[in-house]
C-alpha cells in the first residue's frame, strides 16, 4: 500500500507521477464501493440469506426427525426389557484386551437388569472383574429367547 501511494503521488520537480515515468501510462484506479448498512441491495440480500438459512434449517430438522422416527420404529420395536430380566450385552464400543478382534465374541454373556434408569437406559449387574460403567443404552442389548437355557 505504501509503495502504491509512493508511485501515484505527483512530484513537484517533474510534475508527473513515478508510475507514468516508468510505464508510460497512468494507472487505472477503480473506486472501491463503500457498503453502508442502509444500502437497499444489502438489506434485500441479507433478508434473502436469512430466509434461506431458516428454510434449510427447517428442512434438515424435518429430515433428521423423519430418519430418527423410522430408525427407532425398526430398532426399538418391541424391545423393552423388564427389571430382573436377562439380556445379552453386545460388545460394540466395549474395549476388550485382545490382539485381534476378529475372533472376539459379538455378545458378552447374559447379564441381569437391575433397574431402568431412563426410557432407553438400563443398569446391569456386571461381574466385579468387569471394570466398566454399569449403565448401558438399549441398542447394546439383545433379548434372550424364552426357549434358551442359561
Amino acid at each position: 500500500m505504501v509503495q502504491f501511494v509512493y508511485n501515484i503521488s505527483i512530484y513537484e520537480i517533474i510534475k508527473k507521477i513515478l508510475f507514468f515515468i516508468n510505464h508510460k501510462f497512468y494507472p487505472i484506479i477503480h473506486k472501491i464501493l463503500i457498503i453502508k448498512p442502509n444500502n437497499p441491495y444489502i438489506i434485500i440480500k441479507v433478508e434473502h440469506l436469512k430466509f434461506l438459512y431458516d428454510s434449510l434449517k427447517n428442512e434438515l430438522l424435518f429430515v433428521k426427525n423423519r430418519m430418527a422416527k423410522y430408525y427407532n420404529i425398526k430398532k426399538i420395536k418391541g424391545s423393552f426389557f423388564e427389571e430382573e430380566g436377562k439380556i445379552y450385552l453386545l460388545c460394540k464400543n466395549i474395549i476388550i484386551k485382545r490382539s485381534n478382534d476378529k475372533l472376539d465374541f459379538k455378545k458378552l454373556k447374559p447379564f441381569i437388569i437391575i433397574r431402568k434408569i431412563l426410557k432407553n437406559n438400563y443398569k446391569l449387574l456386571l461381574l466385579k472383574i468387569i471394570l466398566i460403567h454399569l449403565i448401558f443404552y438399549i441398542f447394546l442389548f439383545e433379548p434372550i429367547l424364552k426357549s434358551t437355557e442359561i
